[in-house]
């Protein structure tokens, strides 16, 4: 599990609170370890598909916490669970992100490496 915490900067609110389309960026920001992660076993990968569920408006200088995991490990797919809680430890957002693993040698899709299905069982 990977934590990043962010302050809600004036460029991220539009009518008076975060706008929908920043929290995206958010959580895109706090997945580039995951990234690199990733390059280290010779895959990239490629959103296939993201669902989000916005529960909480943020505002203007709140403490933003965005924790992320691996909550699934398929062949040549795995899916990121990414949380976002205000300063209050309230939901502000829910977002899976599925992603297809593609081979940084082939640019093929691959099986997800067994070195990651290990450290992501015994998690």
């Amino acid at each position: 599990m990977t934590e990043f915490a962010w302050v809600v900067q004036p460029d991220a609110v539009h009518d008076g609170h975060v706008n929908n389309v920043k929290y995206l960026e958010f959580l895109e920001q706090t997945r580039k370890p995951w990234y690199q992660y990733f390059a280290s076993l010779g895959f990239r990968s490629l959103v296939a598909h993201l669902d989000v569920t916005y529960k909480k408006e943020a505002f203007l200088g709140d403490l933003l916490r965005i924790r992320t995991e691996i909550d699934r490990v398929g062949n040549t797919s795995l899916d990121l669970q990414q949380t976002i809680v205000n300063q209050h430890e309230e939901l502000v957002l829910n977002a899976r992100a599925t992603f297809v693993a593609i081979s940084i040698a082939t640019g093929e899709k691959m099986r997800i490496p067994d070195e990651m299905r290990g450290a992501w069982q015994q998690s």
